[in-house]
């Protein structure tokens, strides 16, 4: 053997590949997303749905299926050369698997969605009533109206949006004025131990792209609901670590106080400047506990790739891929009601969530 690793060896591929840059090309986690719906307040005919459970819906999705799309194409001779010609493009549908929630949050949307497209889900028992005889229309005997004769002109949904995280920045993807094609509640069975589980399939009309740091409420009401915004030991804001880089280090300290200094977000609010004021003095302490030996040890390890240099101030979590909000206030936890979270259609037999 002529070299350290032998006449066969090529095991630093991988790593110079996924870990360099602190690992810039990593693979993304599929678990390590968020989606939201964006409803049409105007279409929601439950307040306290609207009012209390309409940042839940997307914290209830279990998975969710991100953009699909394919061409219609045929091939044609040109001159007896192939050529691919597109006829159209289509958005293919996505299905959502949602937790089937003890309060009722998923079945309430779908049921408000339901009653917004079809209008039998208002009518009362004796709409249904056997030995009902044809009625001609728009006479005084037409008492009813049924299916999507419900004068609905807007969609639901304006949009929903699915968030991809990793290293502290969301990929998003926006599916502009989505329907529902179909919903399935699932099956329960005695048997089973499984959690029970709704599913949707969503028709699309186009995609839209967005990229951009993770922070409180951004994406759109990340963070915002049922968020754990206690810091963690190992953050800035908890405490961090007598590090040179690193998570909670001084160089990411030092990224934090300058970056909430340069984007303005201090003067934001007072939570924002309590955390910073937090953070310059947590890193002011690391700083001074650091030590000569320690920093020519970190610097080395810097230097020895070159790569390392210009990222040596972008820090991942624990979890490869994971992000967390850096601060956040602690917004207000809505409370779990007992009663219809959809039941405000006018009263009369057989209206039932």
């Amino acid at each position: 053997m002529l070299t350290p690793k032998g006449n066969m060896s090529n095991y630093s591929h991988a790593t110079k590949l996924f870990i360099d840059g602190n690992m810039r090309l990593a693979p993304r986690t599929k678990f390590n997303y968020y989606v939201r719906f964006e409803i049409d307040k105007a279409a929601i005919k439950a307040p306290a749905f609207s009012n209390k459970h309409h940042e839940e819906i997307g914290l209830l999705v279990k998975t969710a299926e991100l953009p699909k799309y394919n061409f219609d194409s045929v091939v044609k001779n040109q001159y007896n050369r192939k050529r691919i010609i597109y006829k159209n493009f289509n958005y293919e549908p996505v299905n959502i698997t949602m937790h089937d929630d003890a309060t009722g949050v998923v079945s309430a949307m779908w049921a408000v969605y339901y009653g917004y497209y079809i209008a039998d889900r208002q009518l009362p028992a004796a709409a249904f009533e056997g030995g009902l005889k044809y009625r001609p229309t728009n006479t005084g005997k037409d008492n009813f109206r049924y299916g999507m004769d419900n004068n609905v002109s807007t969609g639901f949904f304006k949009s929903v949006s699915i968030y991809t995280m990793a290293r502290r920045r969301f990929l998003g993807y926006t599916l502009i004025n989505p329907r529902i094609k179909s919903w399935s509640h699932g099956n329960m069975d005695y048997a089973a131990s499984e959690f029970a589980e709704s599913t949707m399939s969503l028709e699309y009309e186009s995609v839209k792209y967005s990229a951009g740091q993770v922070s409180y409420g951004s994406p759109k009401g990340f963070a915002t609901l049922h968020y754990d915004s206690v810091p963690s030991p190992l953050s800035v804001a908890g405490g961090g670590v007598a590090t040179l880089t690193g998570e909670g280090g001084v160089l990411d300290g030092l990224e934090q106080i300058f970056g909430n200094l340069g984007s303005g977000a201090v003067f934001d609010s007072p939570g924002g400047f309590l955390s910073t004021a937090i953070a310059s003095i947590n890193t002011y302490k690391n700083i001074k506990s650091l030590t000569p030996a320690q920093l020519k040890s970190e610097a080395i390890n810097i230097l020895s790739d070159p790569g390392n240099i210009s990222s040596a101030i972008s820090t991942v979590g624990g979890v490869v891929g994971a992000v967390f909000p850096r601060s956040a206030t602690q917004a207000p936890a809505t409370t779990a009601t007992q009663r219809s979270l959809v039941g405000d259609f006018p009263p009369g037999p057989g209206n039932v969530a």
